[in-house]
């Protein structure tokens, strides 16, 4: 397979694809766009993904759990992987057209309830990033699901939030919530019967005992910052002082998550955990 390295640009412009497509609900285009803010996630997956590949001359196939729009699947098609997708919702069936339109074979699904709809031993990578934390039951059963849809070998990479990390402590030290802001759970969200922020968030010996739970063998658990590039080329896409004073304290902070990094700091705001499933024999 011909490697090609992921950029912000290469995202931006799938994220353009998607949000242009006139078959997208009338919200959803700014919110798609706007994702290019944390894009170095997403090309950090990517990354591994094509540093880890098989050697054999087959296209990874990747599947993606809790897709959303669809980006991350539709950028590894363009990247030479093979891709699939699974999300739920009201939109679902409309992002699964725009999907196939870029090779991506992407399925409804509601993983809390419903078995993964592939076969056993399918693909080589399975991607379940910023999903965990949403679910309002435990994840064991969508972390069994991945284990069985994934090939001898293959790998999971999972990205959640570090309940644990500096800045959840200093928010209680002063006498903050480390849960969502509460204005907008409390009144904005008053009319939805379930709620769609963070149900529960993971500290590392957490999500390490999640994955050797089902089966995974660890091959590594470790915390990051925001990446600080992709917030920067957001704030380039974004001039306006107006835009910009507010991404200053993220800016700060993901500044100095590039120092806890060097330092090997477990302070970070997500966790970043690469499972794999044994091989056969």
């Amino acid at each position: 397979m011909q490697q090609k390295r992921p950029t912000l640009d290469g995202l931006k412009q799938v994220l353009e694809l998607i949000a242009s497509d006139p078959r997208m609900p009338t919200n959803f285009p700014d919110w798609i766009r706007g994702s290019i803010r944390s894009g170095g996630g997403k090309n950090r997956v990517l990354r591994y993904i094509l540093g880890h590949a098989p050697s054999d001359a087959s296209p990874p196939r990747v599947l993606d759990v809790g897709a959303q729009f669809g980006s991350l699947a539709v950028y590894a098609v363009k990247l030479g992987c093979q891709a699939a997708a699974v999300d739920f919702g009201p939109a679902a069936k409309t992002l699964q057209k725009v999907a196939a339109d870029h090779g991506v074979d992407y399925k409804e699904c509601d993983v809390g309830a419903e078995p993964l709809p592939f076969s056993d031993n399918q693909f080589d990578f399975v991607t379940y990033t910023d999903v965990m934390e949403h679910h309002s039951f435990s994840p064991k059963r969508v972390l069994r699901e991945i284990h069985r849809v994934l090939v001898p070998g293959g790998r999971v990479i999972v990205v959640t939030p570090n309940h644990a990390s500096l800045y959840n402590r200093l928010k209680l030290i002063f006498g903050g919530s480390v849960n969502d802001d509460f204005d907008y759970f409390f009144d904005m969200c008053a009319e939805e019967r379930t709620y769609e922020g963070h149900h529960r968030e993971y500290t590392r010996a957490e999500l390490t005992a999640a994955l050797r739970r089902t089966q995974f063998q660890v091959r590594e658990c470790r915390v990051f910052d925001q990446d600080l590039a992709s917030l920067l080329y957001y704030l380039r896409l974004h001039r306006t002082r107006a835009e910009i004073l507010p991404e200053s304290r993220d800016l700060v902070l993901s500044a100095l998550g590039e120092i806890w990094a060097l330092l090997h700091l477990p302070l970070g705001r997500w966790i970043w955990a690469v499972g794999e499933k044994a091989s056969a024999g």
